[in-house]
C-alpha cells in the first residue's frame, strides 16, 4: 500500500503517476528507509560506455530522463551512491570537481520544499576503503545539498581528518554492513526514503543484502555492445586498452549474482513513454511470495 501523495501538478501526474511510496519498514530492529533505485540502460542492458564516458547521461540522451531523475530526487530524503561513481564522474565528466547530485528543475525543487516539505537532499557517498579525498570534489563544498560519507572502520582511518564531521561508520574492516547503515539512517537521521543512483557495484551489494524495494528503469533506444570497440582504444585509460573487445561495459547489477532458486523477482508497476524512451517502475517481490512457476516448453 502506497502512502497518499500531496496534490501534484497535472502535467507531472500525467507522465509519472501519483508516485506514492509505501511506508518504510517499521520493525524496531529492522527499521530502515524505503529504498528505490534509478538507472538508465540501453536496449542490450548496459548502463555505461565505460572508460572516459562512464556517466548514464551518455546512455540516456533524454531531457525526460533528466527530469525523471530530478522527480525521484525530489521525493527522497537522501541519495546514496558509491565513491567510485563520484571519482569517475569527476575524472572524465564535463564539470571540473565532479557533479553535485541535486535537483536542477525549479518546479521540482518547489515540489520538494513547498509540497512535500523536505529540506536539503542528503548526498551519502559510500567508500569501504576510505580512498577518497573529499576536498577534491565540489559536492563537499556545495550549498545545495548535505554531503555525508558512509564508511567502515578501516575506511575511517584512511580518510583521517579530511572527512569532516558528517561520517557514518558501519561494518567491520573494509566491508559495509548495509542493514546496520540503513537502520542508522532511519532511526538516528530520519531518512524515510532513500534513492540509490549506483554505481553497479554498490547497487549489487544492496540487492544482495536485501535492502532494495523498488527500481525505476529507463530504456534508451540504442544498442552499444559489451566490449570496447577497436576505434576507441587510443582514447581510453590503459586498463581499458589492455582488454579491448573483452572488457564488459557494466549492467546496473555488478558482482556475484543469484542462483535460479534465489534470483530476485519484481512486480511491474507501470510503464510510460516519452518519445522513443521507455520509463518503467518495478517493486520487489519478497523472497518466496507468489513467484512465477516453472513452465513447460510448448
Amino acid at each position: 500500500m502506497s502512502e497518499p501523495n500531496p496534490a501534484l501538478p497535472e502535467g507531472l501526474v500525467r507522465f509519472a503517476g501519483n508516485l506514492g511510496f509505501p511506508p518504510p519498514p517499521q520493525e524496531s530492529l529492522e527499521a530502515r528507509p524505503w529504498v528505490f533505485a534509478n538507472f538508465v540502460q540501453s536496449l542490450d542492458g548496459l548502463v555505461s560506455f565505460g572508460g572516459t564516458r562512464p556517466g548514464g547521461e551518455w546512455i540516456a540522451r533524454s531531457q525526460h530522463d533528466r527530469w525523471m531523475m530530478d522527480l525521484l530526487r525530489a521525493h527522497a530524503d537522501a541519495l546514496i551512491c558509491g565513491a567510485r561513481s563520484l571519482i569517475l564522474e569527476a575524472r572524465y565528466g564535463k564539470i571540473p570537481g565532479g557533479p553535485v547530485f541535486r535537483i536542477v528543475d525549479p518546479e521540482l525543487l518547489r515540489l520538494r520544499e513547498q509540497v512535500l516539505g523536505l529540506g536539503k537532499l542528503k548526498n551519502i557517498i559510500v567508500t569501504g576503503s576510505g580512498k577518497l579525498r573529499p576536498q577534491d570534489y565540489r559536492l563537499f563544498r556545495s550549498e545545495h545539498v548535505e554531503a555525508w560519507i558512509a564508511t567502515t572502520p578501516q575506511g575511517r582511518r584512511e580518510l583521517g581528518e579530511a572527512a569532516g564531521s558528517r561520517v557514518l561508520i558501519t561494518g567491520a574492516e573494509d566491508r559495509v554492513d548495509w542493514k546496520d547503515l540503513l537502520h542508522t539512517l532511519r532511526s538516528e537521521h530520519g531518512v524515510r526514503r532513500l534513492l540509490c543512483e549506483g554505481g553497479p557495484s554498490l547497487y549489487g551489494d544492496m540487492v544482495r543484502a536485501g535492502v532494495v524495494d523498488e527500481k525505476f528503469l529507463t530504456i534508451s533506444p540504442q544498442e552499444i555492445g559489451a566490449g570496447l570497440p577497436q576505434e576507441m582504444i587510443a582514447t581510453e585509460p590503459p586498463e581499458q586498452q589492455a582488454n579491448a573487445g573483452v572488457t564488459l561495459r557494466p549492467t546496473s547489477f555488478s558482482g556475484p549474482g543469484f542462483a535460479i532458486e534465489t534470483a530476485r523477482w519484481y512486480h511491474w508497476i507501470s510503464s510510460r513513454r516519452a518519445g522513443d524512451h521507455e520509463f518503467n517502475r518495478y517493486r520487489i517481490i519478497p523472497s518466496g511470495q507468489n513467484l512465477p512457476q516453472e513452465i513447460s516448453r510448448l
